[in-house]
């Protein structure tokens, strides 16, 4: 296969498969779409996912891939949420498949050749993505890294690759509960914010520290959802209300001006 691609080794692959639609002619390529995954891999999540989570986790990498890799320039990006989040890049992977002439003045049959291999091969480019996104998803973090789960990291990562990309979605799968030692940081584990009062000041005093520490992130490039794997019927202690207001305060007082979009 041709598209480029970087990933730690693990085992398991499962497979899917994928269909482009049908092109008349060459039109002008569509911007390039940046797709990042937080997958969160810290004792934050449990131990390990549900099976209700990994359903659901599954559902949406398949979606994803499905409608974010197109053409050739689209990327996928994942990461692990833990300790060192900042490093903890797991795939990259960009696609190649494109239509190699203009078809525009050719036979039917010349066309439908041309269309037809491109399509197969963005089939197989979406199968790779989405058997890396799984066998990501269904990977253990034995190690001690698994013990903090530094969700302020991502910023980090969404910053540096959003600068150098037209469209970027960014995907948290994850519970969202921040547990990093350190001065200025927050341990939902043992302090999760009460109310939503609380929660907005925690998130004003924050965001000043984040904004110091990674100056202006190009949100307008940027739509943020949120994947969490709480089933409909969580408690308020499982699911805390006021953990996800403050991440949707803290991405408004940093520049992000849209609604925080939640997968179910």
């Amino acid at each position: 296969m041709n598209f480029l691609t970087k990933s730690i080794p693990v085992a398991g692959l499962i497979l899917l498969t994928a269909c482009g639609g049908d092109s008349d002619k060459k039109a002008a390529p569509p911007k390039p779409i940046q797709s990042i995954v937080f997958l969160d891999k810290s004792t934050s999540a449990g131990g390990g996912f549900t099976e209700f989570a990994l359903q659901k986790y599954n559902r949406t990498l398949k979606n994803l891939v499905a409608t974010n890799i197109r053409s050739k320039g689209d990327r996928l990006d994942i990461y692990y949420i833990h300790e060192n989040t900042i490093k903890a890049e797991a795939f990259s992977g960009t696609s190649q498949a494109a239509v190699s002439e203009d078809t525009t003045d050719m036979n039917p049959t010349d066309k439908e050749a041309i269309v037809n291999d491109f399509e197969l091969t963005l089939r197989k480019e979406r199968t790779e993505f989405q058997n890396q996104a799984l066998k990501h998803l269904l990977t253990e973090n034995a190690t001690a890294t698994n013990q903090q789960t530094d969700i302020w990291g991502t910023l980090e990562v969404v910053k540096r690759i959003a600068d150098t990309s037209s469209i970027v979605n960014v995907y948290y799968l994850s519970d969202m509960i921040e547990s990093a030692k350190g001065t200025n940081r927050r341990d939902f584990h043992t302090t999760p914010p009460q109310t939503r009062e609380q929660a907005t000041e925690w998130a004003k005093t924050d965001a000043g520290v984040l904004k110091k520490d990674y100056g202006s992130i190009p949100y307008d490039k940027i739509t943020i959802h949120f994947v969490l794997p709480f089933e409909p019927t969580s408690t308020s202690k499982e699911n805390n209300p006021n953990v996800t207001y403050y991440w949707e305060t803290l991405f408004e007082l940093l520049g992000y001006k849209k609604r925080v979009e939640e997968i179910n």
